[in-house]
């Protein structure tokens, strides 16, 4: 509980315990605290905005920061990265 309300998110709070986050945020709202929702710093969206331009998908930027892909799909439209079409691009 201390760590988390000093600023803990609740993935690491899950990696520094090997539990599942969800477990985490069980435990945590079941002591009446409430939690945030998953956010990116400025500096991983600068970081996830040029890897996504390099061909990354959305779905391996959420899984690589342990969020929504909504969330970084909407971290990315507010950066002003236009995005690409969904589906793999240049198959055949």
């Amino acid at each position: 509980m201390t760590a988390f309300t000093a600023g803990a998110s609740m993935q690491k709070l899950a990696d520094r315990f090997g539990v599942d986050r969800t477990t985490i945020l069980r435990r945590l709202q079941g002591l009446g605290l409430r939690t945030r929702f998953s956010r990116l710093e400025p500096d991983e969206v600068q970081v996830a905005a040029e890897l996504y331009r390099s061909g990354w998908t959305i779905d391996e930027l959420a899984q690589q920061h342990h969020v929504a892909a909504s969330t970084v799909r909407a971290y990315l439209l507010e950066a002003g990265v236009v995005l690409r079409r969904r589906g793999r691009q240049g198959f055949k």
